[in-house]
């Protein structure tokens, strides 16, 4: 199959994921009601089961289901059990980056009191373990120590696996390890005609490897493809290919299938947290989805240059008749009026523009400053009745509440006049990230509706920044509120990430509430806008957010990308560079 054709079919695959993931999905859903009533003796075999099932598809639940083993009575007795649900785990810690854990199980299992074959196991579980690990060292005597590791691993891989299939791949993956691809190829071609099964999909994995060691670009897109299109086929959600498959098309110029192939995994990525794919979407979206807004900005531009070509051709004959037909005097005077008309219009239309920012605003004002003076007004007046203490602890409450909101309008007035006019200060310090965060996240645990789900994920721990602290977290404050604002049900969450092509800190706010329609992604940025006009507020939250993410040489903006509720991205310089404060003109994002 050639490449291109393969592609196609990996478009259709990708098209029909939820379909593939659907079906893996109700398969685990089924064993999980079906051990509900097995018999004993059976149980442990469909918690087995249960695992194969999630494996590769939802790390939480891969886990719950090696945990239901622990808890069984045989667990305790079977040697055998414990080495599987072990290594196991190893696997799957190893795959969600939780190394240190994956690490620590791997070396309290002796290798010398298992069996052959469970030996063969445990040396493969090692060699996934540390092939992950390996990626995220930087110091080179470590590095070395684990490449040790590695090739001890792959020889005691070869050491017991009989002659065969698998022991050719192995044989395939450490050559290519030692950066041998003439030799694995050698193997590895050797071995195609005879694989079976899930062997194939091992073995197009190693062909990809291979031919990006040679630089032979059409080979390793086509296995990079076939390895993804099994990999979509089978519901997993833990691609090994796909990232590499991305960047490959990327560096290709097919910007739109790259494109479309990073949305996947980024879906993905957020539902099997597998630190590899997360690093690998992080780091490839800034760059992909440039090229793709130019590319899709450069298509509708030409299509509208073809569309009014011949519009352009008949105005121009007609203005050169004109210059030929009428005398330049009367030429002279119709450019003049037209000029005068121009300004006049233009100078009508940014009063009509003023007196409505102006109307907006004083009505808002009345309602948003005289709602909470007179809840503060009526109950203090109620406070001077015989009350009893929990009437008077409540009514205390809805005093400090109306306070609160009232106060929250006032500096969000005072921050947007300082920030227009440019005497807005900022106290730049060294910032940890996830104290920030964490910070955040707890300050607006109150306003969390009842049954939402509310995490903070780090991508990379330990992140630092060189910013303004109350900075930051007003606009993390804004746009956590907002979320708990519209969501009722599913997740609220705050990722955090580190870029390293423009040394940016990424905090991305993801909710699965009602979203905002595509036609508003940049109108909600404008001072005095709201999704609705029943919500409280002036509107000028998400104005005031911009106006200091671009303050601090960062921006602000709606991942129109995602339909699951709403997702913003807010990006920061790792390292303060002063900019120009920004002024109205600069408030929208170009």
């Amino acid at each position: 199959m050639e490449v291109e054709a393969l592609l196609v079919a990996l478009d259709e695959a990708i098209d029909n994921k939820k379909i593939y993931q659907e079906k893996r999905l109700a398969h685990a859903d089924s064993i999980e009601r079906d051990l509900e009533k097995c018999p004993p003796k059976l149980y442990v075999k469909k918690c087995q089961e249960l695992f194969e099932a999630l494996n590769d598809f939802d790390g939480k639940r891969s886990l719950d289901a090696l945990h239901l083993i622990e808890k069984n009575s045989l667990f305790q007795e079977d040697a055998q059990l414990r080495t599987w649900v072990r290594l196991n785990q190893a696997r799957v810690y190893a795959t969600i980056g939780l190394y240190h854990r994956a690490d620590a199980i791997i070396d309290a299992i002796d290798p010398k009191r298992l069996t052959a074959e469970e030996r063969l196991n445990y040396y493969h579980t090692c060699r996934c373990v540390y092939e992950k690990i390996a990626d995220y060292i930087s110091d080179e005597n470590v590095v070395q120590e684990e490449e040790n590791k590695m090739i001890s691993y792959f020889d005691s891989i070869l050491a017991l696996q009989p002659a065969g299939i698998g022991r050719d791949i192995t044989l395939a993956n450490k050559e290519i390890y030692l950066n041998n691809p003439k030799k694995a190829l050698e193997i590895a071609k050797r071995s195609q005609k005879k694989a079976k099964g899930k062997e194939h999909l091992y073995l197009y994995s190693a062909l990809a490897d291979i031919y990006g060691q040679l630089n032979d670009r059409p080979n390793q897109l086509y296995y990079l493809a076939q390895t993804s299109l099994e990999d979509i086929k089978n519901g997993t959600t833990e691609y090994t290919a796909l990232p590499h498959l991305i960047s490959a098309l990327y560096e290709e110029r097919d910007i739109d299938r790259a494109y479309r192939y990073l949305i996947c995994a980024m879906e993905d990525a957020n539902f099997y947290p597998a630190r590899n794919l997360a690093m690998e979407v992080t780091n490839n979206f800034p760059l992909i989805n440039h090229a793709y807004d130019v590319r899709q900005a450069y298509l509708v531009h030409a299509e509208k240059m073809k569309r009014n070509s011949l519009y352009i051709t008949f105005i121009m004959l007609s203005l050169a008749i004109c210059v030929v037909f009428y005398l330049g005097w009367h030429h002279y005077n119709a450019q003049t009026e037209k000029k005068r008309a121009d300004e006049l219009q233009k100078a009508l239309e940014q009063a009509e523009i003023a007196d409505r920012i102006k109307t907006v605003f004083i009505q808002n004002m009345r309602h948003e400053i005289r709602t909470p003076l007179n809840a503060i007004m009526g109950f203090a007046q109620l406070m001077s009745n015989d009350l009893t203490p929990e009437e008077r602890e409540l009514y205390n409450g809805y005093i400090q509440e109306s306070n609160n909101q009232l106060l929250t309008t006032l500096d969000d007035i005072i921050d947007v006049s300082n920030m227009e006019v440019g005497t807005f200060n900022f106290n730049f310090e060294d910032v940890n990230v996830d104290d920030l965060c964490t910070y955040a996240m707890e300050n607006l645990h109150e306003l969390l509706p009842s049954g939402v789900e509310y995490n903070y994920e780090p991508m990379q721990a330990g992140l630092t920044l060189y910013t303004d602290r109350k900075r930051v977290g007003q606009v993390l404050n804004n746009l956590l509120s907002n979320a708990c604002k519209y969501t009722t049900e599913g997740f609220i969450k705050l990722s955090v990430a580190h870029t390293i092509v423009n040394d940016c800190i990424y905090f991305v706010v993801t909710d699965t509430g009602k979203g905002v329609p595509a036609d508003k992604a940049e109108v909600i940025f404008d001072h005095f806008e709201k999704l609705d006009h029943y919500s409280p507020g002036l509107g000028l939250g998400l104005y005031v957010c911009r106006l200091i993410a671009r303050a601090l040489g960062g921006d602000i903006y709606l991942d129109t990308s995602y339909t699951g509720g709403a997702r913003f991205v807010f990006t920061v310089p790792k390292r303060h560079q002063t900019p120009a404060m920004p002024s109205k003109t600069d408030s929208k994002k170009p």
